[in-house]
């Protein structure tokens, strides 16, 4: 199996199943790990920004397919995540768990915040108590979900090292 199709299958079955299974399972009230995030960093990690992108848009849309009040925000949300995420592919060092962790914090947290900002400036909504109260918990939840995981690809061999 190719390196190309383990990575492709990890991050769709990532998302997919952490989402409609794993994330409902283990929420805290309503704060639970975003397992697209997580799976947009795993694959901007080990194939770079354009697939970052890529994959972003494909899950983003499928996100605005199914709740289509919003066409576009979640793809451009995590269209934004992936390229900013595999930009940062090479100028990190990966297999330190403190690097990881940040890394998807500031990705979780800079994901949710641009949808949040959108959001609350169409619908004129609170934008302030809203981040606070749902945005850091889940992107705080999400770095602790997503950690063990990128360990594991790291494991498995997904998440190859610069040459």
């Amino acid at each position: 199996m190719t390196a190309f199709v383990r990575t492709t299958l990890t991050w769709v079955l990532l998302a997919v199943l952490g989402e409609s299974v794993v994330a409902p399972a283990i929420a805290f009230g309503n704060v639970a790990p975003d397992f697209t995030v997580i799976a947009i960093v795993l694959l901007a990690m080990a194939r770079g920004a354009r697939a970052g992108a890529i994959g972003g848009f494909s899950l983003g849309l499928i996100q605005d397919l199914a709740v289509p009040t919003m066409l576009g925000l979640h793809a451009l949300c995590k269209v934004l995540l992936g390229y900013g995420v595999g930009w940062t592919r090479g100028r990190l060092i990966y297999g330190l768990v403190l690097v990881e962790a940040a890394l998807l914090f500031a990705a979780g947290l800079g994901h949710d915040t641009l949808f949040l900002l959108v959001q609350s400036w169409q619908r004129n909504d609170a934008f302030l108590a809203t981040w606070f109260s749902d945005v850091l918990p889940t992107a705080l939840y999400t770095a602790v979900a997503g950690v063990p995981l990128l360990r594991l690809a790291d494991l498995f061999g997904i998440l190859r090292r610069e040459d």
